[in-house]
């Protein structure tokens, strides 16, 4: 019950929350995610975002055959250097439930964080696996939103 709670409260959550800029988006239709694939996204900032919060959606199907996935989440900043952080995200419980609605898996990758420049950013996300060919993923998206302090 408690879960179904946490779900719940997540998506009313979500559904208040200010307007979303997708920053980049990738459809499978193999349901296939092949190393090294990076799924890029581009946008140019006019004046700098103090707070902004990253939510990832993953879209799965039944193939999906792990509980997890590890992404390698890459930012190319209009100034300075490349930065990479490795994300672990949890997709299901130890009992096999889910963590998604409709195999739509979301979290927030990132929260409170700023593009303190102007100019043109580049992102990109990677499968960071074991194995070559992730299968049973259909989509996968980031958004940028306002921090919900603001």
């Amino acid at each position: 019950m408690a879960a179904k709670t946490s779900v719940l409260l997540c998506l009313i959550c979500w559904a208040c929350s200010p307007p979303s800029h997708r920053l980049l988006e990738r459809r499978f239709p193999k349901e296939e995610w092949i190393y090294p694939d990076t799924v890029w996204g581009e946008w140019t900032l006019e004046a700098p975002a103090p707070c902004q919060d990253l939510e990832l959606q993953i879209d799965l199907s039944e193939a999906y055959p792990w509980r997890n996935l590890y992404v390698q989440l890459l930012v190319h900043p209009p100034e300075g250097p490349m930065q990479m952080t490795r994300l672990h995200l949890v997709l299901s419980d130890s009992l096999g439930n889910w963590y998604s609605q409709n195999g739509k898996f979301r979290t927030f990758v990132a929260r409170g964080i700023a593009f303190t420049s102007a100019g043109r950013y580049r992102i990109g996300l990677l499968p960071y696996i074991r194995q070559d060919t992730v299968r049973g993923v259909r989509r996968v998206a980031l958004y940028s939103r306002p921090c919900l302090a603001e």
